[in-house]
């Protein structure tokens, strides 16, 4: 019987083969719409009201097979471990798609500024402010309040904003959409270009093999 009174399931997730703890592992109650994603030492905290039957959790990492655990009552009152197996085919994936990401940014002449996901794990609010922490001299432009605009030494330059290689056309309010748990990778280069990456687009593109878009086509 449920109460009212939410608690907390705590645990681990690891890997399976190497008993390695994953950073950045997604927990969910099956049927959530919230998650938690584990911390360097693959530690979690995921809020539920106490029932006697039990929980269903989501467990998914990417370069892994996501799985559902099924974790007693007694899980509040217990550490659980969760073994996840590796995807070895989406592991290469996702090792060619990091290349991808890590190559187009050193031949960038330029300031590159990224937000991996240790750094997303800990950013509170929305993809928006996330993005505000690393420009922090951004703000919305004057003659639009959902355009980005950057201003440094009494200039200003607006700032494109590519979400998933396609442009944000809702500009500041489509970033307010996302948690930035939902997120895989920011980046910034200069104050010219926000690219930012969910972990859905990932996944699509460690299955298809898709390629990144050059930065010269800009994302507006």
């Amino acid at each position: 019987m449920s109460q009212d009174a939410p608690t907390a399931i705590r645990g681990r997730v690891l890997d399976e083969a190497t008993r390695v703890p994953l950073e950045g592992a997604i927990v969910m109650l099956l049927g959530g719409v919230t998650g938690y994603m584990t911390d360097s030492l693959g530690h979690f905290r995921l809020d539920v009201y106490p029932d006697d039957f039990g929980y269903r959790l989501s467990v998914e990492q990417l370069g892994y097979a996501t799985i559902e655990v099924s974790v007693p009552a007694s899980a509040l009152t217990d550490f659980t471990t969760i073994n996840l197996p590796v995807n070895p085919i989406a592991l290469e994936g996702l090792e060619v798609l990091v290349d991808r990401f890590e190559r187009r940014r050193r031949f960038f002449n330029g300031t590159v500024r990224i937000l991996d996901q240790a750094l997303l794990m800990r950013s509170a609010g929305t993809a928006y402010d996330a993005v505000r922490r690393i420009i922090p001299f951004a703000r919305p432009c004057r003659s639009d309040l959902t355009d980005l605009c950057a201003y440094r030494r009494g200039g200003r330059r607006r700032v494109s904003i590519c979400i998933d290689e396609v442009p944000a056309y809702a500009g500041i309010s489509e970033l307010d959409q996302y948690d930035p748990l939902e997120l895989y990778l920011v980046e910034v280069f200069d104050v010219t270009q926000v690219r930012v990456y969910t972990r859905s687009f990932v996944q699509r593109a460690m299955r298809e093999g898709r390629r990144l878009q050059p930065l010269s086509w800009g994302c507006a």
